[in-house]
């Protein structure tokens, strides 16, 4: 079912490169952080300006002078509305770190553009820096120079600004960089914002006599400020130790030719890693998500020095470290790096055990990205019942249970639970919570809560019976073996009832609800029954699930549940592996795929979508995309690898 029409010849081109030939909805270019993102929603780089992942117009123009004739390759034009001819384009390959154009004009002259952000996590001082490179190889010239150029608009939420640019150099070469006239750090926050202060350099042209007619650029962004944390105003990781700007930008510019050679050769040991756990689809899935949900997620240091990652809930709302939002990003963080995986959950445990939160529950959020000053969601007068604020808007339940498997998943990597054990008095509060409302949830929302409430959801069900397991796992490790037995008989005591509770759902599956027959949801929670190893569930649940699954499905996928057509990318991943068998897998990512390679709407990674359309339904660029690493997280071998 076929929505668009493919561009021949970049299918072609990546066929012979022994890829699956995924045409990205919208493809990644700079993916730093949630300010500093931009991206190409069109097959060809030229064939539109380049944009902000909320789809704000920012120009980034390339040309290339080669023997006399100027050709564009990226952007509209050069915004004098002078033609000039284009490079016609052959290929688009989006690799983890790097995005590669191919240009060719069928007489011998051609050209190449990488757009590369280091985000490895082996160095995460590289990993923090706000650095993209732009890279521009060409061949078939006798004589050939590349120009670029940036505007205004990458450096205010509001293009009415008045701006000031600034012509310096840093380590020798040619440093343009602009910024807005008046700097107010802080002043906007929330969903679908531009960087609105510091500064947005453009570097280069950077040569080797060696490779004369190779050129190289660094798109990078002094935000100065980047989290405000309860009064703290937090730097990025990387100038925690008081480095300057100009210091690192000036190391980024050594290290361009390395750190672009070491991406290049991780981004094909990558592709192969995850065809080995998916096939070729799920391994293009897993490229395409790798920039983005890192980009979603800004790196900073708190004022001890210590790491701390907020995640910001781009195009759902604006909030800063959603709970669950980064839940769903967790494989990603676990199959990379457990510091960043602490240093996400951190900040969350903090609050929780301050006096700013007196809730028995675990918070929903920190505030409106980026700053972070306690929770915004379900705080809002239209949300309270009776003269108070319902509980049931800031997801109690969810948001538990989401602590506490991320917590124990932490734990059981790092073989104890001395994290966790810095807030043991709160993580109890949670387990005690869900020992008594989590088996049979009442009326309220879970992380899918645009669906609206629902009472006895039995995905979230399964969420409770999953956190008791991993309380109880994390009390062995700490030496309290009494709650730990406790814990752990609560929740194999809900296995049986859970089953019988669910009998008679479509399909042969499990219902969506207790008290609602001939329904059916995807159970996603249950993967962590075989990844933390509790195996509480029969494997005949999951067999049952998949064979259900397999009748629901629409052309795109298969819908999060009975009630609309509409699925979660991270979640159809989830369900993927289940059971461990590879061909379920490969069969939900299939939808997944379809989406991505046909939906005409132009965005970035969107996780909500039709199943029955292809179009997309809400949500950009979040950093939920780290879903799609679950499946890794089952092979020894390459959480050794990537861990390292």
């Amino acid at each position: 079912m076929k929505i668009k029409a493919h561009v021949a010849i970049v299918a072609v081109c990546l066929l012979a490169l022994g890829a699956e030939a995924l045409r990205p909805p919208a493809v990644p270019l700079v993916s730093v952080s949630p300010h500093f993102s931009l991206w190409s929603r069109a097959d060809r780089l030229y064939d539109v300006d380049t944009t902000h992942w909320a789809g704000t117009v920012q120009p980034l123009s390339v040309f290339l002078d080669a023997d006399g004739v100027t050709y564009r390759l990226c952007g509209r034009g050069d915004g004098r509305g002078v033609e000039m001819p284009v490079l016609p384009q052959e290929s688009c390959r989006v690799g983890a770190t790097t995005t590669s154009y191919r240009f060719a004009d069928g007489k011998g002259l051609s050209a190449e553009i990488d757009f590369t952000t280091p985000r490895l996590t082996e160095d995460l001082d590289v990993f923090s820096r706000p650095v993209t490179y732009m890279t521009v190889r060409v061949a078939g010239a006798k004589e050939a120079t590349v120009r670029a150029t940036i505007a205004g608009a990458f450096a205010t939420n509001d293009d009415r600004a008045k701006m000031v640019w600034t012509t310096n150099a840093v380590a020798g070469v040619r440093d343009v960089s602009v910024s807005r006239a008046e700097q107010t750090p802080f002043l906007v926050r929330g969903d679908r914002k531009r960087a609105d202060w510091g500064r947005v350099h453009l570097v280069g042209p950077l040569t080797a006599p060696s490779q004369p007619l190779t050129t190289t650029f660094l798109l990078a962004y002094d935000s100065v400020k980047s989290v405000r944390f309860f009064g703290a105003e937090l730097v990025d990781w990387w100038a925690r130790d008081g480095k300057t700007f100009d210091a690192m930008l000036s190391e980024a510019v050594r290290d361009a030719a390395a750190l672009e050679a070491k991406c290049r050769a991780f981004d094909a040991s990558f592709r192969r890693d995850m065809e080995s756990v998916g096939g070729a689809k799920y391994a293009a899935i897993a490229e395409l998500a790798w920039r983005q949900s890192f980009a979603a997620c800004t790196f900073v240091a708190n004022k001890d020095g210590e790491p701390f990652m907020f995640s910001a809930e781009n195009g759902s709302g604006g909030m800063i470290g959603t709970t669950d939002v980064f839940y769903p990003q967790l494989p990603h963080l676990l199959l990379t790096s457990l510091t960043l995986a602490k240093a996400t959950l951190a900040p969350t445990c903090i609050y929780a055990a301050s006096d700013a939160w007196p809730y028995p529950y675990a918070p929903h959020d920190l505030g409106l990205y980026p700053v972070a000053e306690g929770q915004y969601y379900g705080m809002k007068k239209g949300q309270a019942v009776g003269g108070g604020t319902d509980d049931t808007f800031r997801m109690p339940v969810e948001e538990c249970g989401n602590m506490l498997i991320a917590l124990a998943a932490v734990a059981k990597a790092e073989g104890n639970a001395d994290f966790a054990g810095r807030w043991w008095g709160e993580v109890t509060k949670w387990a005690e919570y869900l020992s008594k409302f989590g088996y049979d949830p009442g009326n309220q929302l879970c992380t899918d809560d645009f669906a609206g409430h629902l009472a006895h959801n039995a995905n979230l069900s399964v969420k409770s019976i999953m956190a008791l397991a991993s309380y109880a796992l994390m009390a062995e490790m700490r030496g309290e073996r009494t709650a730990a037995e406790k814990y752990r008989a609560a929740a194999k005591a809900m296995v049986p009832k859970w089953i019988e509770a669910e009998k008679g759902g479509a399909f042969g599956g499990g219902r969506i609800a207790f008290d609602r027959p001939g329904t059916w949801s995807l159970k996603y929670n249950l993967v962590w029954d075989r990844l933390l190893g509790f195996n509480l569930f029969p494997k005949e649940v999951a067999e049952a699930e998949l064979r259900a699954y397999r009748q629901a499905e629409g052309p795109y996928g298969v819908p999060l549940d009975c009630r609309k057509t509409y699925t979660k990318a991270d979640w159809l991943v989830w369900c993927g592996a289940l059971t461990g068998r590879r061909e379920d897998l490969e069969f939900l990512c299939a939808g997944i795929y379809r989406f991505l390679d046909e939906t005409p709407d132009r965005v970035a990674f969107s996780d909500w979508y039709m199943t029955d359309s292809g179009l997309f339904r809400g949500f950009i660029a979040r950093s939920v995309v780290g879903g799609a690493y679950m499946p890794a997280l089952f092979r020894a071998d390459l959480v050794e690898k990537y861990r390292k």
